[in-house]
């Protein structure tokens, strides 16, 4: 256990939390108070360093259901309610002009949620909390310089999304329909062959991931083995379904994790996924 001073240790009683549960809002208020009257002018970096652990676990709870750092199939789901509500706080008819009006107001929410999510990119973000009798406080300013690290990624899925918004917004065209399927350049060369490639991976995957170790496992030795797809590793393609493609949750990412490996082709054919699979891809 660590030697600590009779100080050390009274300022550590009051800096943790009680045994019972406690709300991460409500502690990052008390901890704040408490840095307000105690900590402002402390030297002691022992004491400071809690400190900063106990507004990182606290602070981390609070931003997890904070919509701003929602990975991006989740900040979709709620992105056209969010548009709507923003609408309805600003258009003011007396001087906003119909579909012009909404478009702008519209266009200045995209351009709002993209310098949000570069604030969280770039780390200056804040997080102020309310101190009753005195200015809030930033609690960002005292977290490390990795906190944010891992919700960098997800920022930048967000703002390529934001950014698709505004261009089509802006007039610029959507993708044209052609053979039923959409053209685009391929997304990610890197792994598939052709841009039809993707697109048919991403029919198949929004068709026929049922059993995801399973599937994923047939339909990546299937394939790699039909050499669809550049040659990678498992573990190289399954980050690149979670992480850039967001296919599947961090839950099921992390369950892949832990087994480390992808089934075999023998254990993971069935005659279903065989005709799924020739039905997509050798059509």
């Amino acid at each position: 256990m660590e030697n600590l001073t009779h100080y050390q240790e009274s300022v550590l009683d009051k800096l943790l939390p009680p045994l019972t549960k406690t709300n991460p809002n409500d502690e990052l208020v008390r901890i704040s108070v408490l840095y307000n009257y105690l900590l402002k002018d402390e030297k002691d970096e022992y004491l400071l360093n809690r400190f900063r652990i106990q507004i990182e676990s606290n602070l981390s709870s609070v931003i997890n259901r904070d919509y701003r750092y929602q990975e991006l199939t989740e900040y979709k789901e709620e992105h056209l309610l969010r548009v709507e509500g923003y609408i309805k706080d600003f258009y003011d008819t007396s001087t906003w002009d119909g579909i012009d009006g909404i478009k702008e107001l519209t266009k200045d929410y995209l351009e709002e949620c993209i310098s949000e999510q570069n604030t969280i990119i770039e780390k200056t973000i804040k997080h102020l909390v309310p101190i009753p009798d005195r200015d809030s406080l930033n609690v960002m300013q005292f977290v490390s310089d990795e906190f944010l690290d891992e919700y960098k990624p997800s920022s930048k899925r967000k703002i390529n999304f934001l950014n698709e918004e505004l261009n089509q917004l802006k007039g610029f065209p959507k993708p044209i329909e052609a053979v039923g399927r959409k053209e685009y350049n391929n997304p990610h060369p890197e792994l598939f062959i052709s841009v039809d490639t993707y697109c048919k991976f991403k029919e198949y995957t929004s068709l026929h991931i049922i059993d995801f170790m399973s599937d994923y496992s047939y339909l990546f030795k299937t394939l790699k083995s039909l050499r669809l797809i550049h040659n990678c590793t498992e573990k190289e393609f399954m980050l690149m379904v979670y992480e850039e493609m967001e296919l599947i949750s961090k839950k099921t990412y992390d369950k892949f994790m832990v087994i480390g490996r992808l089934k075999s082709l023998k254990n993971s054919s069935s005659e279903s996924r065989l005709n799924n699979f020739n039905n997509i891809f050798l059509d």
